[in-house]
């Protein structure tokens, strides 16, 4: 079994996360060696209720725990403060206590949502992440990052994780076995941050992916489980370095401004990692816009979205001013002013708080289908 250590500042308990494949059967002993408690809630992923949540239920009913599951409709119209409080009602129905513990199986929504539900039931309770998609393992699992949806004031449209908090697991399982039974725009979707993570801070990554593409896709067990691996430690390095997002840790919202926007927009029709794939491109044409790289780096990481299958444009009858006030609401603005994360060559990224709005408008015109 791989394992990954997450190291936390003093006010935070640092956490495994273990990969393996096979794992799911082994949930039940290797969360009762870190949360010796009695009652847990699974909040599951209906589309993984029968199967993976089964296998979760089943594990942890065997080492000890009073099961209740909970399932919910993971998408992002779902991913609301009513969602948090229906599952808030299914644990005060199971008598959960403090010393309870809710466990996550299901993808980057499922994973969000409960844990903001695990952090805010009777102030705070143990939470255990069991992704099952390749978005999840290799980034929404890792940080403790928990939140939902808001609707936008004056604008028909959600902003994305707006109100949330951080809330670190206990422990994250990671079963590579999952991603078999993902269907294969969801297991994609993965792919765009594992890009991501290359771009900003692992050159050799992306050499890396393009050598393996075939394996990839092909569902090749052992190189998905070294990608995960690859992956999910960068995230882990940075997240150990900066846990409150204070600073470096920003640098994982690469290509996530432009794709926020994006997902406010829900007639666009875009899940979150392909949002990611076309806000990637976007960020390197803002970048290459303001001299920071060379247009042959946009190029690369394009053509490796493009391999993978992922969009990397938008339709030309987009309304960017719609994009453009979107924008105005992501988290990261201070004192009025966006901060972009832009590349600086591959592998390297930076904090950027002077960016030009026409430079942000041309970026979006840029990544318009021809």
């Amino acid at each position: 079994m791989k394992t990954i250590q997450i190291k936390t500042t003093p006010l935070d308990d640092a956490y495994p996360i273990h990969i393996e494949q096979g794992l799911l059967a082994q949930t039940g002993d290797l969360i009762r060696a870190i949360v010796p408690t009695t009652s847990a809630i699974v909040i599951s992923d209906r589309n993984v209720t029968v199967t993976h949540g089964a296998v979760v239920c089943q594990s942890l009913g065997k080492a000890g725990y009073d099961v209740t599951i909970h399932e919910m409709e993971a998408s992002e119209k779902n991913k609301t403060l009513q969602t948090i409080r229906t599952i808030h009602d299914a644990m005060f129905k199971a008598k959960l206590e403090r010393k309870s513990l809710l466990v996550a199986v299901g993808g980057g929504i499922v994973g969000d949502t409960a844990g903001f539900a695990a952090a805010t039931f009777l102030r705070g309770i143990s939470l255990v992440h069991v992704p099952t998609t390749l978005l999840a393992m290799v980034d929404a699992s890792i940080g403790g990052k928990t939140g939902v949806n808001y609707p936008l004031p004056n604008a028909n449209a959600m902003g994305k994780n707006l109100i949330g908090s951080f809330w670190p697991p206990r422990l994250v399982l990671t079963d590579p076995v999952t991603l078999t039974t993902l269907e294969p725009r969801d297991f994609r979707g993965g792919l765009a941050e594992c890009v991501k993570h290359g771009v900003l801070a692992d050159a050799d990554l992306l050499d890396w992916l393009e050598q393996h593409v075939d394996a990839i896709l092909g569902l090749d067990l052992k190189v998905l489980t070294s990608l995960i691996e690859r992956s999910a430690s960068i995230k882990a390095e940075v997240v150990s370095e900066d846990v409150r997002e204070l600073g470096r840790r920003a640098l994982l919202n690469l290509g996530h401004t432009y794709a926020h926007a994006m997902e406010s927009m829900s007639q666009l029709g875009l899940q979150h990692g392909e949002a990611v794939s076309i806000g990637l491109h976007g960020a390197m044409k803002a970048a290459m816009l303001t001299n920071r790289i060379e247009e042959g780096d946009v190029t690369k990481v394009v053509t490796l979205l493009d391999r993978f299958g992922l969009p990397t444009r938008l339709d030309s009858d987009v309304d960017i001013d719609q994009l453009m006030v979107a924008m105005t609401y992501d988290k990261k603005v201070e004192e009025g002013r966006l901060r972009l994360i832009l590349p600086m060559r591959l592998g390297e990224a930076t904090i950027v708080d002077d960016v030009p709005q026409s430079v942000i408008r041309e970026s979006w015109q840029a990544i318009l289908v021809p």
